[in-house]
């Protein structure tokens, strides 16, 4: 959101800092929105030295939508003055430039305090994709959030019979919550809604799985346009975003970013990536080696489990990729 496009909120001079926290709703680039509890939404300014502790953290930008803060108000809007602790944060990674031409990696925050980033995918129209649902699992994990797959669209899903049992066996075994959602017969929606109904969400997943159209479901009043809700991808551009926090009617705020279509997974190691990713958790620990990354370790469990047909190749391959991204970010960037 510009800070042109946000209207200065006027609260009584002199008003004390709220003894509840408030909320960063949007993030322009030099000011940002906070829902203040008794007040409303107040547009503040940001301390000078909150910038710095931005730059010694590698962050590109001090907050981020979904932070908690603190303010001072006054008689033309507010000044955050302090960003409370963070309990999780989604995040990808930038590259900028350093002193004396260096090359650093940074750290985007896309949200903060996430409470769960619910997977959207479609069984059909488009097509189910495993490789892309599994990359937003591994990010969930990473990035400390409850990761929740919806599989919408079920009313569709007439290509392959029962392959939402099938694929909603699979995920269930390996640990996931998940729920089957259908904007036409309202299949799952209650329990879709519950979950929303506290904290912040965060939806996720391919152009065309009905984002948009589940939201408008759960909180009509948010009368999203088809495709509002931002399509996210594995990897890719790191463009500018504006991120906004919207109010849902049962409770709960949802992440809008209409300006993020992709994002990667940050600050993740490749160990970790084999602890991680769907399917294969439980596996690692019988593996030969305890860094076992599954691609051509003697004794991998994981590989046996494939040889065996318990895990699908395309799994695998799948893996590999974002493996091969992660050791890419990994290595150290050279003057």
């Amino acid at each position: 959101m510009d800070d042109a496009d946000v209207p200065p909120a006027a609260p009584p001079p002199g008003t004390p800092v709220p003894e509840t926290p408030a909320l960063v709703i949007s993030v322009g680039s030099h000011a940002c929105v906070v829902h203040v509890p008794g007040h409303g939404e107040v547009r503040c300014t940001l301390r000078g030295a909150l910038y710095e502790q931005a730059e010694s953290s590698g962050e590109t930008r001090p907050v981020a939508a979904g932070d908690h803060v603190r303010v001072t108000l006054d008689g033309s809007g507010g000044v955050v003055e302090e960003i409370l602790p963070r309990r999780s944060r989604l995040a990808r990674p930038e590259s900028g430039g350093g002193k004396r031409g260096r090359v650093r990696r940074n750290v985007q925050v896309i949200a903060a305090n996430v409470d769960r980033l619910i997977v959207v995918a479609a069984l059909d129209d488009p097509p189910f994709r495993p490789g892309l649902v599994d990359r937003f699992l591994v990010a969930a994990a990473s990035h400390g959030l409850h990761p929740l797959l919806v599989l919408n669209k079920v009313d569709l899903a007439q290509s392959r019979p029962g392959l939402d049992r099938e694929v909603a066996a699979d995920y269930r075994r390996w640990g996931y919550d998940l729920i089957a959602t259908s904007t036409v017969s309202g299949e799952g929606l209650d329990a879709l809604r519950t979950r929303m109904a506290e904290g912040i969400s965060l939806l996720v997943g391919h152009s065309g799985v009905g984002k948009s159209s589940l939201a408008n479901a759960i909180s009509p009043g948010l009368q999203l346009a088809t495709g509002a809700v931002a399509d996210y991808h594995g990897r890719g551009k790191h463009t500018t975003t504006a991120v906004t926090l919207l109010p849902l009617t049962g409770g709960g705020w949802l992440v809008d970013s209409p300006g993020i279509r992709e994002f990667g997974v940050a600050d993740l190691s490749p160990s970790d990536l084999a602890r991680l990713y769907p399917g294969f958790g439980e596996r690692p620990e019988h593996c030969r080696f305890n860094d076992c990354l599954h691609r051509n370790e003697p004794g991998c469990a994981v590989r046996a489990a494939l040889a065996a047909g318990e895990l699908a190749a395309e799994r695998h391959e799948s893996y590999l990729r974002l493996l091969a991204e992660q050791e890419q970010q990994a290595r150290p960037y050279a003057d």
